[in-house]
């Protein structure tokens, strides 16, 4: 557990973008396998928050846009009082400059769709399902870097990229003929492969934001969730407002507000913080190892039964998703030292020596 000064400390190194490398080589091992176990555990809870915070309940009887609204407005408040904390007042003021807000509100717009779209989608599918199609972005990735920036896949990697579709299609298709507690529907999963769009899309659009801004990182996040949360609200005024029944937040009970804290809010804190310690590699693989998480939390908390079949498809996509990672790392990866010992170029002596006695 990270107490106050330490999260305090760690976000001061972050100050900016370009500190997030320098937290990662001082990371040792102890930190960075703590990280790894921590945000694995985290994500794994997250998914599975969702869908126990509806209780007894088919679907959840508080709204998803207050649960949504709530949390980015606890995240907001946790960015002002970092930038105060970090910057004094003037790194404050910066929260409120209306150019800072702007650079950032389509990026927080899209971001609060996409968790739209997540809770929505446990309302007609299973946590486990869900984390199972997440999985999905590897896929989808692929074929956005190949369509707009020309980024072509190796044989290998695309043939990994088909089992890994292979394996969630399996998931999908046993966990739908064999129950075992499973909750399925087709626009349940359309609405969680729309999510891992939007999700991957964002992405993108955060990255480049975030480098091309010189801000301190405090004062970019607050930025960001004053736009999440303000469409959320939206959304809310819209959805539970005008076309339903006038009830905004519905009705919250203890594990309501357990999935605001434990769930949307410490993720948020989790992937601005401790994921900044783990390589991309780490990071790709922990969401990964979730899946059986969620597929254990599952069966042991949420009512579902243990299937071997559809526990050898959720196996499948996980090997198959960590291995098409690690081949992404293939080519940083030192060639073999026999392909080394025939490389003429390694012996500029000797090649020099045979060219004189020609």
């Amino acid at each position: 557990p990270f107490s106050c000064t330490a999260v305090t400390t760690i976000s001061a190194s972050l100050g900016h973008l370009n500190g997030c490398s320098k937290l990662e080589e001082m990371a040792d091992g102890k930190t960075k396998a703590a990280a790894f176990v921590a945000v694995t555990l985290q994500r794994a809870c997250h998914n599975s928050f969702i869908e126990w915070a509806k209780g007894d309940s088919p679907t959840a009887e508080y709204t998803v846009s207050s649960v949504i609204f709530v949390s980015q407005i606890v995240c907001v408040v946790i960015g002002w009082i970092l930038a105060n904390s970090m910057g004094g007042k003037g790194d404050l003021e910066k929260c409120f400059m209306a150019g800072n807000l702007k650079k950032f509100a389509h990026i927080g717009m899209i971001y609060a769709l996409g968790d739209i779209f997540e809770m929505e989608s446990v309302n007609y599918i299973d946590s486990s399902t869900y984390t199972v199609l997440s999985q999905s972005k590897l896929i989808i990735t692929a074929l956005l870097m190949w369509v707009l920036d020309g980024s072509a896949q190796s044989l290998m990697q695309w043939f990994i990229l088909f089992t890994t579709s292979a394996g969630m299609l399996e998931y999908v298709l046993v966990g739908k003929s064999k129950g075992g507690g499973m909750t399925l529907s087709f626009f349940g999963i359309s609405l969680a492969l729309v999510k891992v769009v939007i999700s991957c899309y964002v992405a993108v659009l955060n990255q480049k934001a975030l480098k091309k801004d010189s801000n301190p990182f405090p004062v970019q996040f607050s930025c960001l969730k004053v736009s999440w949360a303000f469409t959320s609200l939206i959304y809310m005024l819209v959805k539970d407002g005008l076309m339903g029944d006038g009830d905004l937040f519905g009705t919250w009970t203890y594990r309501t507000v357990v999935l605001v804290f434990c769930g949307f809010i410490l993720k948020t804190l989790f992937n601005q913080y401790l994921l900044k310690v783990l390589d991309a590699i780490w990071k790709n693989i922990s969401e990964a190892v979730g899946v059986i998480l969620v597929y254990f939390a599952k069966v042991m908390f949420l009512g579902g039964t243990f299937d071997a079949t559809v526990f050898n498809a959720g196996i499948t996509v996980v090997l198959a998703c960590i291995a098409y990672v690690l081949s992404k790392d293939s080519g940083k990866v030192k060639k073999s030292d026999i392909g080394c010992e025939l490389d003429p170029s390694a012996y500029p002596d000797l090649t020099a020596a045979l060219r004189q006695r020609r």
